[in-house]
């Protein structure tokens, strides 16, 4: 049976996600936010187009969504 893999070694990229987010239900609180923020722009920007910009939120979402896959499959909370 395998060890799950220590905190210190995550990769470079799950370190800098879980930066600063204490647990799990926190991760998916900002994955929730970034989703939010998104829809919200998308739909005001069909009231002032440059709010569709705002659809680009949801590539901050994908890190947050990979990492909490990878801890799960990998490390540990």
């Amino acid at each position: 049976m395998w060890q799950r893999v220590p905190r210190s070694q995550y990769p470079w990229w799950v370190k800098v996600s879980i930066w600063g987010v204490p647990t799990r239900n926190a991760m998916w609180g900002y994955f929730n936010l970034c989703l939010g923020i998104a829809l919200d722009s998308v739909a005001y920007g069909f009231v002032n187009p440059i709010f569709f910009l705002g659809g680009f939120m949801v590539l901050s979402a994908v890190p947050y969504y990979l990492s909490i896959r990878w801890i799960d499959q990998y490390g540990t909370w």
